[in-house]
């Protein structure tokens, strides 16, 4: 492979700022310590502050190398999710997903995610109670 350039995606792949004048500025790069995206030529991938490269694509390997392990990731969702009434988001996103199926692909791992944090003993006991 060659050496790794750097490559702007389009502005949906950062998240936003605000700049100086109040205008919305989307180059922030949603990970931890991530600087950039780059390309070898053949591959695209997220360039971190040590160096490395991150290789999008193969689901497993990007998700270890972006996380300790699925404790983290799971975490990292509870955390994300915490408040959020998982049951009608997991329903809207099959109704969603049945729809457009090109995202059942891209959405399982997400899905599978969410399914198991809704089942977890510690996210329904915080839940309030339905009947109240």
């Amino acid at each position: 492979m060659s050496a790794t350039r750097e490559i702007r995606l389009p502005d949906r792949f950062y998240l936003p700022r605000t700049d100086a004048a109040g205008r919305e500025i989307h180059d922030v790069m949603p990970w931890e310590g991530a600087l950039r995206y780059a390309t070898d030529g053949t591959r695209v991938g997220i360039q971190f502050q040590d160096g490395r490269v991150v290789w999008l694509g193969d689901a497993q390997s990007t998700t270890d190398a972006l996380a300790d392990d699925g404790q983290a990731i799971t975490a990292s969702f509870a955390e994300d999710f915490e408040g959020v009434n998982l049951d009608a988001l997991v329903g809207g996103l099959r109704e969603y997903m049945e729809r457009h199926p090109i995202l059942k692909s891209v959405w399982e791992d997400d899905m599978a995610q969410l399914d198991s944090l809704r089942r977890t003993p510690a996210r329904r006991a915080s839940l309030p109670d339905e009947a109240a």
